[in-house]
């Protein structure tokens, strides 16, 4: 089948490795798709080296993460989009999950949010999380998402991308979790450890290396600091140096990875349905233990403030 009309689109923070690998990956398979890039931090003269080398069209704009994606996905005017990451990279053409598309066989690619941290990783470093870096069974990451962006613009407009009604308990509450929900016949690709590059995954379509994912890409700007579904995320200075270290591995290793011993990283035998309820368990426990440090903080502030007798 004959290639849809496709645009690539980023949203970009910092990591210049990365994101010109990153940009030349795409431009391997698909040398004249147009690549749409948003960046908060990236200077000028980076920017225009990319558009020089990569013939991307960038936007330097003070915005978060979430407007950037929107902004992207409006200034696209092809049929199809790919959002990737700057810190994923292609392996291989997208041609065949295209097709599945256009077949009307499923309606949105892209990485289920199971995903699990290596064992040898979280059990020293994660273990409050559970092994879980990612949660939220039935919604997809922003990773890398590919879907019809003008029937999808057409049917539920821009505001669409965003979820429609409350997430389960312990869920991750991401800005493009309406996509999830409206495109419902999903094509999950499947993530994989290679041990080498730490919480990394490689992403594949049955026996097709598809794409490498990072996690944490913009580790120079971003803080690792601790998120709702995972409390006990170790703080910058531990999270840091594993990535650090992994994404100098793959920058080293690249194009030749080492890919010989993989291990999943969704875990294909957990059970599910017991995983959601101790998410929504560890929520409200979380839940609880932020009302009682709200109530101590409010009745030290209420001591502290009271007239003296």
């Amino acid at each position: 089948m004959v290639s849809p009309s496709l645009s690539f689109v980023t949203p970009y923070l910092v990591g210049t490795e990365m994101m010109s690998l990153h940009l030349e990956s795409i431009r391997r398979f698909y040398p004249d798709a147009p690549i749409l890039v948003s960046t908060k931090a990236g200077s000028p003269m980076e920017m225009e080296d990319y558009r020089s080398r990569f013939g991307i069209d960038y936007w330097i704009e003070e915005c978060c993460w979430d407007a950037a994606f929107g902004r992207l996905l409006r200034r696209c005017e092809t049929e199809y989009v790919c959002v990737l990451d700057h810190d994923a990279i292609l392996l291989s053409s997208l041609d065949p999950l295209l097709d599945g598309l256009m077949d009307n066989r499923h309606d949105l690619v892209g990485v289920e949010e199971r995903v699990r941290v290596p064992d040898h990783i979280w059990k020293e470093l994660w273990a409050p999380a559970g092994g879980w870096l990612r949660f939220a069974p039935g919604y997809m990451d922003a990773t890398i998402l590919i879907f019809n962006l003008r029937m999808f613009l057409r049917r539920w407009g821009l505001q669409g991308i965003r979820p429609s009604a409350a997430l389960p308990p312990g869920y991750p509450a991401e800005p493009h979790y309406g996509l999830c929900e409206r495109l419902r016949r999903h094509h999950y690709l499947r993530p994989y450890h290679a041990r080498r590059y730490g919480l990394g995954n490689l992403l594949k379509n049955g026996e097709t290396n598809v794409a490498w994912h990072s996690w944490y890409g913009s580790h120079r700007r971003r803080a690792l600091g601790s998120s709702a579904r995972s409390p006990g995320v170790p703080r910058d200075q531990v999270v840091r140096r594993v990535v650090e270290d992994a994404e100098r591995a793959f920058l080293e290793d690249y194009p030749n990875l080492d890919l010989a011993q993989l291990e999943p990283a969704w875990w294909p035998d957990a059970d599910i349905d017991a995983e959601k309820a101790a998410a929504a368990a560890e929520h409200q426990s979380g839940f609880r233990e932020t009302l009682r440090v709200i109530r101590e903080r409010a009745l030290r502030w209420t001591r502290s403030h009271s007239p003296e007798e």
